[in-house]
């Protein structure tokens, strides 16, 4: 947890570094060292040292792999989301970038769910060699940034409370996404009764899912206001799980169709959560601070996740629920269920709201 902690509070920092950096490579530069770091700590972290031989010197190791893969990790994803907005300023553009790194990073997250079933760590050791070599190579072959994006001026915070308006129901959209994912093992294993295997054949399914919603919805999203399809694709999540209550561990074939449904609608939300975010810092007219204000999203995502795990668990502790001991409890899907769909609720209202006072700023006019 504290190197969770440590991880979260480092990313706004980094992201004012970032947009500091006096230099038109200035993402290539943060990319390439972070994605290396990356790499190696990674590999450090699977592959001890077998001279440890006290508990204080594992936890020592690991925790300082952990938190190296983090922190590294952190910023290589902050540069590559505040690079867009600097790289063009026409938004189709900008929705093809990010659409692409999006479908990219679900790709990945694929291939590494499967080798990190592997007994043996050296494939996905290679793996990981691999394509840090490979990613250093189209980074390096890419173009400088145009002269605009040098200049570093000091960060107005009037304009991040105007980014506030907007952070604060897509952050609770994500918590509700970081809740169901938290707890979906605990519901397909205990409730369902479906074993380990069958629940990460299910996460393969959703997550493949998640790529094609990211691939339809990035050719639609040119020709209609970017708030107005976001408030689509929380609607159809909510439905999605509302049939979750009709099934158990007689019908557990039917949670597969969630699965494809909620990863389809997630898949554009991750898309669209990105445009968002985008189309407010250019209208604040903020782009050269734009890894900034991803790195406060980063701080964001992050907390989310820590606040599904810190408030999920102990709740479902408190209604007499233990994992592997207390099969079928009611709890794990009561909560399962209704914590994205109340969220998610939530998290409409305000859009709602924000699109009556600021919609305009989301339309294809303003592209």
């Amino acid at each position: 947890m504290l190197v969770r902690l440590l991880d979260a509070v480092t990313d706004p920092l980094v992201g004012k570094l970032i947009d500091k950096t006096p230099s038109r490579h200035k993402f290539q530069f943060w990319c390439l060292p972070s994605a290396a770091l990356m790499a190696a700590s990674y590999i450090a972290l699977i592959n001890p040292p077998s001279a440890l031989s006290s508990n204080l010197q594992v936890l020592t190791y690991m925790g300082l792999f952990t938190l190296l893969v983090s922190a590294s990790a952190g910023a290589l994803s902050i540069a590559i989301q505040a690079w867009p907005i600097q790289w063009t300023n026409n938004t189709g553009e900008q929705s093809a970038l990010v659409s692409r790194r999006e479908q990219f990073t679900l790709l990945g997250v694929i291939i590494a769910s499967t080798l990190s079933t592997m007994t043996h760590t050296n494939v996905f050791s290679i793996y990981l060699i691999c394509i840090t070599v490979m990613t250093s190579l189209c980074l390096l072959s890419l173009p400088r940034l145009h002269d605009r994006s040098l200049t570093y001026t000091a960060f107005d915070w009037q304009s991040f409370r105007l980014m506030t308006q907007l952070m604060t129901p897509l952050f609770i959209s994500a918590l509700a996404n970081a809740t169901a994912a938290t707890l979906f093992m605990f519901y397909v294993t205990d409730y369902l009764g479906l074993s380990k295997a069958h629940g990460g054949g299910l996460l393969g399914i959703y997550f493949t899912s998640a790529l094609l919603g990211i691939w339809f919805w990035q050719r639609t999203i040119a020709t209609y206001n970017t708030i107005s399809l976001y408030k689509i694709i929380l609607c159809m999540t909510i439905i999605m799980f509302i049939p979750g209550f009709a099934i158990n561990d007689t019908n557990p074939e039917l949670f597969t169709l969630i699965c494809i449904g909620t990863g389809f609608f997630v898949g554009a939300e991750l898309l669209l959560t990105s445009m968002l975010l985008i189309k407010k810092i250019k209208f604040i007219h903020q782009e050269k601070h734009s890894a900034t204000i991803f790195g406060a999203w980063g701080l964001l995502m992050k907390l989310g996740l820590a606040f599904a795990a810190g408030l999920a668990l102990p709740l479902l502790s408190f209604w007499g629920y233990q994992p592997g001991l207390t099969p079928r409890h009611e709890s794990i899907a009561i909560i399962y269920l209704s914590s994205p769909i109340i969220l998610k609720l939530i998290s409409l209202s305000l859009v709602h709201l924000h699109n009556r006072q600021h919609g305009h700023i989301y339309a294809t006019s303003n592209d």
